[in-house]
């Protein structure tokens, strides 16, 4: 079975994303870059919602070619675009290569992805699907990216929990930037 992984970046006080959903609060050190490299590189597909998967195009638009565009950043572009994409969404965004859309119960097809065999699978979006997946039980690693930034108001991330999310610490690492990244698994 295939472990779905989730990784996402959060603010000191737990915000994904400002209050119109935009991450501009943020510009990754190079050390966390590599970080992000590294795992989408090892990830055999990832899974996310469309708001993500929108933010997200950006590496599909990458110049590869141009000299300007920094080695951190084209890495990440090629191993984006070299990973299979499952987009979950209501309604029916455009999706470019190598990407498709997860259609009906996000619960059975996200068991099924796990059944297969591969590399984990990693997991971004928002607090609903974050939500819909702990409770189901399929996530197999959190990860949070906390950065030392507060905004206040925003996109809460643990928001659309119905219960405690008990978690297990199982790793730790800090950042140049003062950025500590929080791993854990589902605590039994």
């Amino acid at each position: 079975m295939r472990p779905l992984e989730f990784y996402l970046i959060l603010t000191a006080d737990g915000m994904y994303a400002d209050a119109n959903g935009g991450l501009d609060h943020y510009e990754p050190a190079e050390d966390e870059h590599r970080y992000a490299n590294g795992l989408t590189a090892t990830s055999g597909d990832i899974v996310m919602g469309r708001v993500m998967y929108e933010v997200m195009e950006y590496w599909d638009t990458v110049d590869l070619d141009d000299p300007a565009v920094p080695d951190v950043e084209r890495e990440y572009a090629e191993a984006w675009r070299a990973t299979p994409k499952h987009v979950v969404s209501r309604g029916r965004p455009a999706l470019r290569a190598n990407a498709d859309l997860i259609e009906g119960d996000v619960v059975d097809a996200i068991r099924r992805l796990k059944d297969g065999p591969g590399a984990p699978i990693g997991l971004g979006g928002g607090a609903e699907l974050l939500a819909t997946l702990a409770k189901a039980g399929l996530i197999d690693k959190y990860r949070f990216l906390v950065i030392p930034t507060a905004l206040g108001t925003g996109k809460a991330m643990f928001a659309a929990l119905d219960a405690p999310l008990r978690l297990r610490l199982v790793g730790t690492r800090t950042f140049e930037a003062g950025s500590v990244l929080l791993e854990y698994e589902p605590a039994e």
